[in-house]
């Protein structure tokens, strides 16, 4: 039996329809599950998690130094 290919989504497009302008239906983007895709996938979500997470801490020390209720 031949190996399955995986495949990771990374996102979504919509083209537009070119009589109406709206957005035609949303397709889902695939990469092939290859060369470390999966790892990096992993360390992305754990940076962005850290910037949000600082962006939030932020965000509150600022608000109680001007004294605004969070």
């Amino acid at each position: 039996m031949a190996k399955q290919e995986r495949f990771i989504q990374v996102g979504v497009t919509a083209l537009r329809d070119p009589a109406t302008g709206d957005f035609l239906p949303a397709v889902p983007l695939y990469i092939k599950a290859e060369d470390g895709a999966e790892e990096a996938e992993e360390k992305l979500t754990r940076d962005i998690g850290k910037l949000l997470a600082e962006r939030m801490r932020r965000y509150k020390a600022a608000c109680e130094a001007a004294g605004v209720a969070v």
